[in-house]
């Protein structure tokens, strides 16, 4: 690459099949060379001029907070930055061992009054989040810490192919149950990656922009997804094979354990046949094919039917996360506009039970986790955190991630690993979360850690209150913590469907500290 020519001993470059790393001295002289290196990475995958420059601008900005806000003064010391590309764009992370800053977290820019006032803080985090396409951090502890920028490559909106295709909006339900006019024929199937764009034109025709996956309304990157194994889709097909339904596994990257039943949409006429049924069915034979052991659903709470269905097919309920979803979501015409921010009933579905696993439930949640556990069918062998054993060394730092999702105005925090700074990092978050005004955060820490048992209550004390559990996740045997900023939830509103997802909807409500 020509730009590599301006890096000349200055910067150590390290050139992978998939992957170029480049470590870089902590000064803002190799700024031009960073950007050369990035630009040829960016236009050789196939960018354009205009996304090239918005992706060398949140470079930029990224890599000035590293420079002037990572070290001390006068401190001489290297940062990495590498270039991964992906199916879908590029992905750049900018990573440094200097001191804690989470720029996804600064203050929101605010526009001066007139041409006289001298601009606040936050300008570069707002034009790095309108430059790429996501922004995540990730507080690594002894590790430092990492910035992500994903680039995604243009690919067109499913709304611009309306002049060739059919897009018309499908009959908003009336909320009654559907009493089929005649026997329709389909076949469930596995879904092959080309159908992505008849599926894409399906959900748009089914919700508009409403539904919360936005891969959905990107055929050619939906597409890639099922290519790389992000999504297992299945659908329903009729005797000509047009796709009238369809259901997917949605999976946190291709190597997880478990995945989320999701996606899931049918054709007016096509509903009431039983086809989300038969496509649930065939989703469970592609998880067992495909390794996992277990699938977890999330189902709304303003109504009952989605639960019951879930509970039909086997699932189990195993926490209520409530306020998940803002009340502007419409939910196909069931209520056209909630009253509140929308609850989730979390469901579990065992595939497999791996036999040795050790969980350390903080002592007053013990009996409620444990019952959990029972209920959905998973052994564990609960052991005893003993608190005077247990510590950190106070000089050690904790790994934590945070993501925001502005779409649901909501945050998650997941506690990694454990440290001396654990609670003072998580404060601080959640701290700069509700200036932020984010409404709903959940917290993840694992239960595989005997200091998740040591530190729930200190959690706790911040105003995080119990959801329940969700075994396998990302950070492993999650328990699931969570937080309202300034919103009061009438749990008389909160439908659920069973007898144990009452009770757990029960226990979230007694630990609630906004209803004490």
């Amino acid at each position: 690459m020509r730009g590599l020519q301006n890096l000349k001993g200055a910067v150590c470059v390290k050139k992978l099949i998939e992957t170029s790393f480049i470590t870089v001295p902590n000064s803002l002289s190799y700024l031009p060379a960073i950007q050369a290196f990035a630009g040829e990475i960016a236009a050789a995958l196939g960018f354009q001029k205009s996304e090239i420059q918005m992706t060398l601008l949140a470079l930029e900005e990224a890599v000035v907070n590293v420079v002037e806000h990572a070290f001390e003064p006068d401190e001489k010391a290297t940062y990495q930055i590498i270039f991964q590309p992906l199916l879908t764009g590029l992905k750049i992370s900018i990573k440094d061992k200097g001191l804690p800053f989470a720029p996804n977290l600064v203050p929101e820019y605010v526009v001066p009054a007139d041409i006289d006032h001298v601009a606040g803080t936050g300008l570069g985090s707002l034009l790095m989040k309108k430059s790429v396409d996501e922004i995540s951090f990730n507080n690594l502890g002894r590790e430092g810490k990492e910035l992500h920028l994903i680039k995604h490559l243009p690919v067109k909106n499913i709304a611009e192919y309306q002049d060739t295709m059919e897009m018309t909006p499908f009959p908003k339900p009336s909320g009654e149950k559907i009493v089929p006019l005649e026997k329709k024929i389909y076949t469930v199937r596995a879904m092959d990656p080309s159908e992505s764009f008849e599926v894409s034109r399906l959900f748009y025709r089914a919700y508009g922009y409403s539904y919360g996956i936005d891969s959905i309304y990107y055929p050619d990157r939906f597409e890639q997804l099922h290519r790389d194994g992000s999504i297992i889709s299945v659908v329903t097909a009729t005797e000509d094979n047009k796709i009238v339904g369809h259901f997917a596994l949605v999976k946190d990257t291709p190597e997880s354990r478990i995945a989320e039943a999701a996606m899931a949409v049918v054709q007016p006429e096509f509903r009431g046949q039983g086809c989300q049924n038969t496509m649930m069915a065939r989703l469970i034979d592609e998880a067992g094919q495909a390794g996992l052991v277990g699938i977890f659903s999330k189902a709304v709470t303003n109504h009952v039917y989605a639960q019951k269905a879930g509970e039909k097919a086997g699932f189990k309920r195993v926490a209520i996360v409530v306020g998940l979803i803002p009340a502007d979501r419409s939910f196909k015409g069931i209520h056209s506009e909630l009253s509140q921010r929308e609850s989730v009933a979390y469901g579990y579905f065992a595939l497999a039970n791996p036999s040795g696993l050790v969980v350390y439930p903080p002592d007053h949640h013990s009996q409620f986790i444990q019952k959990i556990y029972r209920n959905i069918g998973l052994e564990r062998t609960y052991g005893q955190a003993d608190m005077s054993a247990l510590s950190v060394n106070i000089e050690d730092r904790s790994a934590v991630t945070t993501t925001v999702i502005p779409t649901y105005n909501r945050a998650v925090i997941e506690v990694r690993n454990y440290g001396g700074d654990t609670i003072s990092v998580v404060k601080s978050t959640l701290k700069e979360l509700c200036n932020k005004k984010i409404d709903q955060i959940t917290l993840y820490l694992n239960l595989g850690d005997p200091h998740t048992a040591l530190f729930c209550e200190d959690f706790e004390k911040l105003g995080f209150f119990i959801a329940g559990i969700l075994p396998f996740s990302h950070v492993g045997e999650a328990l699931l913590l969570q937080y309202l900023n300034n919103v009061n939830m009438d749990y008389s509103k909160i439908m659920v469907a069973s007898g144990s997802a009452q009770e757990i909807l029960d226990y979230v409500k007694a630990h609630d500290p906004n209803q004490i």
